[in-house]
């Protein structure tokens, strides 16, 4: 024969299935996820290369901050990179992780990521002395990252043949605009060669120059025949030229 079963037991197991039913859906609603690692880098570095002016390829990034863990709320939930800001994309900047739930921002987090672009650079080969005129030969493009970009940067070689140094430099030293002068072709009191040039036909002649000049600039120069003095292009060494065309 059976035992009636007690009521205050059959009360007391309804109120702990109750209790743990709540228990477990307070847990399913407050539920904590980190966003993908992958998946942060990838929106990041489709916002970078979307709007950053240097060619593909030549950019590459790190993300410094720790990603945040996010309670999302009940309902559909999603979330997009934004650029914070006026960007350079180089050097340490900041994005903004976007978060949504039902369509509606409810959460912004500040994400910083350490950008870094690679940058040609004009190398010394050797030793190379002061008010030398640099070579062809003297120097080389070296490829190198960097953080932040310079005025004074040079990428070019043929920004450097011809030029002067006005600093001392060991082997692999990079060059920059500030190291570098323009050769004096033509010096002040130091007698020139003047070129006439009407288009039909040249005329030389023999001036002083009054001022320093290098290749392309112009300067003034004292027509020794008729003592005038008039300004003329530097063309070469000791030689300048005036065109009438």
């Amino acid at each position: 024969m059976q035992k009636p079963i007690d009521g205050k037991l059959i009360f007391l197991s309804i109120i702990s299935g109750l209790f743990l039913c709540l228990i477990v859906t307070n847990v399913s609603a407050s539920e904590k996820a980190i966003i993908d690692q992958e998946r942060i880098n990838k929106a990041i570095n489709l916002q970078i290369e979307k709007n950053m002016p240097w060619p593909e390829g030549s950019m590459r990034f790190e993300i410094l901050s720790r990603l945040p863990e996010i309670s999302w709320p009940a309902g559909k939930n999603s979330w997009k990179v934004d650029v914070k800001g006026n960007e350079d994309y180089v050097g340490d900047s900041y994005f903004l992780l976007k978060l949504y739930n039902n369509g509606v921002l409810f959460r912004e987090e500040s994400i910083k990521v350490r950008i870094e672009i690679l940058e040609e650079s004009v190398v010394s080969v050797k030793n190379l002395v002061r008010d030398s005129v640099i070579a062809a030969d003297d120097v080389y493009v070296q490829k190198k990252w960097v953080r932040s970009l310079s005025s004074k940067a040079i990428s070019s070689v043929d920004e450097v043949v011809g030029k002067l140094l006005s600093v001392n430099l060991r082997p692999n030293t990079e060059i920059t605009r500030n190291m570098l002068k323009e050769v004096t072709a033509v010096k002040r009191g130091k007698m020139v060669q003047i070129v006439l040039d009407s288009g039909v036909m040249n005329i030389t002649t023999t001036g002083l120059s009054e001022e320093d000049g290098s290749e392309g600039a112009f300067v003034k120069v004292r027509n020794i025949s008729s003592n005038k003095i008039i300004y003329a292009r530097v063309v070469g060494e000791s030689k300048v030229k005036v065109d009438f065309k």
